[in-house]
């Protein structure tokens, strides 16, 4: 944008004159005013010609080369067109005016005014102004609204310091390299690393690529042999080595037990009374035949008490003796 040439009014170098003889001058920039007609922006003026807003939202800053940014602002539902601007400082001095024939800015009751301005000193006159509170300009950057963020030093943003602070390209960049060697070293590590098999196991090797442990099962000739120690016995190999061993087990009275040839074998005790029968039920039916055995808990003639039938279920006592008896029974069958 064209920087708009200022004229300072009589008043205003006045008071730039002392600025610059060191005395104590208040230069601080309060107010703009807005006027919408031309006029004549001449050193005599004490007021803006023609007003028709005046604004304390303002804020700005010297950007060098004999150039003051300015900003003004205007939220207020108004309208008015500006084609002249005065600048007034704190104690209501007119410091300059700007004035041209052509509409500068227009506003309507319903949009906000923000009107940039960048102001160049007429005769090469360097302006020492300075500017209120400039909040509104440049506000902190939220979740919820645009605004200004404070960059993080390298420092900064290496130890995550708290706080509101943006990091950069550059820094992310780094951050990201930096975790992407830690995890690299990390996994060059493991691939130093590696895993055998011991004893029962075996295979393995490095980690630069998948590995395979096993554990090798023993044939039924092995299992009888015995010798090997480097495999391990499974129930597959035990009945390839004509092994029997328990699969199913009760051991109460009565209980039973059952082997993983298919043979079963139960016990448990029955009372008789004197001249009694008993049909005793298995805690486990065996599945094609049942073999009873037993004897009393009393020295009787064991020849008249006995089981005297059987089948897969169960068996039959008699007691053809006149004393009552506790007999301890045993089946064997499949």
């Amino acid at each position: 944008m064209t920087p708009l040439v200022f004229t300072v009014t009589n008043a205003g170098l006045a008071l730039l004159n002392q600025a610059q003889l060191g005395q104590a001058v208040d230069l601080t920039v309060a107010e703009v005013a807005l006027s919408d007609r031309a006029f004549i922006a001449a050193p005599t003026l004490t007021d803006l010609p023609d007003e028709v807003r005046r604004l304390a939202t303002v804020t700005g800053a010297d950007v060098g080369d004999n150039v003051t940014h300015m900003v003004v602002r205007d939220n207020d539902a108004v309208g008015y067109d500006v084609r002249g601007i005065g600048i007034i400082l704190a104690d209501g001095t007119l410091f300059a005016a700007y004035a041209q024939p052509a509409l500068l800015v227009q506003k309507s009751p319903a949009s906000s005014l923000n009107l940039v301005i960048d102001i160049a000193m007429s005769n090469g006159v360097a302006a020492p102004l300075t500017f209120g509170d400039a909040n509104f300009l440049l506000p902190p950057a939220t979740t919820d609204t645009k605004g200004v963020v404070e960059l993080a030093t390298d420092g900064e943003a290496d130890a995550g310091t708290p706080g509101p602070l943006a990091i950069t390209a550059r820094q992310l960049k780094r951050a990201i390299d930096a975790v992407l060697d830690m995890v690299s070293e990390a996994l060059e590590g493991f691939s130093r690393r590696t895993i055998f098999g011991a004893g029962l196991v075996s295979g393995g090797g490095d980690l630069t690529a998948n590995r395979t442990l096993t554990v090798s099962a023993a044939s039924g000739v092995e299992t009888r042999a015995g010798t090997r120690l480097d495999l391990a016995v499974t129930p597959a190999s035990l009945a390839a080595a004509g092994a029997d061993y328990v699969v199913a087990q009760d051991l109460g009275t009565p209980g039973y037990r059952v082997w993983s040839s298919g043979h079963k074998e139960c016990w448990g005790e029955t009372f008789l009374g004197p001249d009694a029968t008993v049909n005793v039920p298995l805690p486990t039916p065996h599945e094609a035949y049942c073999i009873p055995t037993g004897n009393c808990s009393i020295d009787q003639d064991e020849a008249s008490i006995g089981p005297k039938s059987a089948n897969a279920a169960g068996f039959t006592l008699l007691n053809n003796n006149p004393k009552a008896t506790t007999f301890y029974w045993h089946t064997k069958g499949r």
